[in-house]
């Protein structure tokens, strides 16, 4: 079954929503790929989509607007 995902950018941490449902927070790609593990997401095959606050993670405590997308990007890597 596909899982639909959904990033947000928060005080420096992604947030994560997994088919609706609040997953949790994290502030390394480690971190953020062994949540997505612990919710069984296949990052090959889920449907992912970012808020606005993840293109825009500089207003909300990332050093850069790039940081945030840069963390997921890790992260998917790692959990691939």
């Amino acid at each position: 079954m596909t899982k639909f995902v959904f990033f947000g950018a928060d005080e420096g941490q992604v947030s994560v929503e997994v088919d609706k449902r609040w997953a949790g927070t994290a502030s390394t790609a480690q971190e953020l790929a062994r949540l997505l593990s612990q919710c069984n997401v296949d990052v090959n095959t889920a449907t992912m989509y970012f808020s606005s606050s993840v293109d825009f993670a500089s207003e909300e405590g990332f050093a850069t607007d790039s940081c945030a997308h840069a963390l997921i990007d890790s992260a998917l890597d790692l959990a691939a």
